[in-house]
């Protein structure tokens, strides 16, 4: 096995984990937040869409301004975008 290829598989399987974490992380998020929002305001599990990030950021850094869960979805971001540029690099599509 090349380096490339192994290069490419290592970061293939980075990009999934770091996508399945920022799930677990927000499902925990969408918890926490909802636990303190009346009834109406609460965030739906299904249905999730773009606009609906930035509204559960804000919401979680108003009722927990002490903690980081925001922090770390954005860093996994981040890490996963990296990963996938490094497994499109292996493949040779740049």
């Amino acid at each position: 096995m090349s380096v490339r290829v192994f290069v490419g598989i290592t970061a293939l399987v980075a990009v999934s984990l770091c996508g399945l974490l920022t799930t677990l992380i927000s499902i925990e998020m969408v918890e926490q937040v909802n636990a303190k929002l009346p009834k109406d305001d609460q965030f739906l599990p299904l249905g999730w869409c773009a606009p609906k990030t930035p509204r559960l950021f804000r919401e979680y850094r108003r009722l927990y301004p002490g903690k980081n869960l925001h922090l770390r979805i954005i860093f996994l971001c981040a890490v996963a975008f990296v990963c996938l540029l490094c497994v499109m690099r292996a493949i040779g599509f740049f």
